[in-house]
């Protein structure tokens, strides 16, 4: 594993506590009844989005999931617009008619969440192509969680990516459970495995590690010059999958198998880059009372209002 330099480490601790916190303060938010709707919150997998986006430049495009937010956050979106869209304002992203699942922001290139299970693969594919029509550099990374493995556009996108030689990195968050399924007892055979079916390299990565998946995205970005490229970073959500989950499919104990990404990158700064705990306290506070700041703006912002024609279904 190659050392990374201190000031990137730090950059990396940054971004992986503004998604924590961004994500505990969505959380009681909406628990205090803030927002519209459900949220699918990112605690445990900040690593993975933290270490893939910082590789990428502003052109290179992103897709999501219904979790988006950690992806959102990492490729630069801001989040006090990420606030006042999740709390339907009209200063929001999306003018606060996408919500927790839609925010999309495609001039830092992120081109967004999407609710449908899967339904991004499809759009990579087009955004590709479209690259490589116009002999772009840029390449696209589709973010899935382990549950879209086994839709039916997973593996036909696979396909064509693969017949097509398109530059997409498909990264699959394996965090154990499609909503309360198991994955264990819903997938058969390996993730990773099944991209060899489609003549695809593909890789399993810990996916609490930052420095590990770091390494694994640079590989898989120098082999997009031989086709498209499948990266399986094995996970674990802290939280539930949404509000409602009661999550009486898992035991607490569960939690003390998966390392904290955020603890383990802290242990690192401290032993390994010469970082003082005070240092990593004033960081802590800095994003906090920043986050806390923009939440309580967000919602004193002007609620959006409702285009025309949903507004005459709505009231007619």
């Amino acid at each position: 594993m190659q050392k990374i330099d201190k000031s990137r480490a730090v950059d990396w601790y940054q971004t992986m506590m503004t998604i924590r916190d961004f994500e505990n303060i969505i959380d009681d938010s909406n628990k205090k009844g803030y927002l519209h709707g459900t949220t699918h919150l990112y605690n445990g997998q900040e690593a993975i989005a933290t270490a893939i986006c910082s590789q990428l430049s502003q052109s290179d495009l992103i897709l999501s999931t219904h979790r988006n937010h950690g992806h959102a956050i990492a490729k630069g979106t801001q989040t006090a617009q990420m606030f006042a869209e999740i709390f339907g304002k009209k200063t929001g992203t999306n003018g606060g008619h996408g919500g927790s699942m839609h925010i999309s922001d495609p001039a830092v290139g992120n081109f967004g969440g999407n609710g449908i299970v899967g339904g991004n693969f499809p759009i990579a594919l087009g955004l590709a192509q479209a690259l490589k029509m116009d002999k772009s550099e840029q390449i696209v990374v589709c973010f899935s969680g382990d549950g879209a493995t086994n839709e039916g556009t997973f593996h036909e996108s696979l396909n064509l990516a693969s017949i097509w030689q398109l530059p997409i990195v498909f990264v699959v968050e394996n965090n154990q459970y499609a909503m309360s399924s198991d994955a264990s007892v819903m997938i058969a055979g390996s993730i990773s495995e099944r991209a060899k079916n489609y003549q695809m390299t593909a890789y399993k990565v810990d996916g609490q590690d930052v420095f590990a998946v770091n390494d694994i995205f640079e590989k898989a970005r120098q082999d997009l010059a031989n086709g498209p490229v499948l990266i399986e970073a094995v996970t674990y959500r802290f939280k539930g999958h949404s509000r409602s989950d009661s999550e009486q499919y898992r035991t607490p104990d569960e939690f003390f198998n998966w390392e904290d990404p955020i603890k383990k990158l802290r242990e690192s700064l401290l032993t390994d880059y010469d970082v003082t705990s005070e240092e990593l306290a004033l960081l802590d506070e800095k994003i906090y009372s920043r986050l806390i700041k923009e939440a309580k703006n967000a919602l004193s912002d002007e609620a959006a209002s409702l285009p025309d024609d949903i507004r005459r279904a709505v009231y007619r």
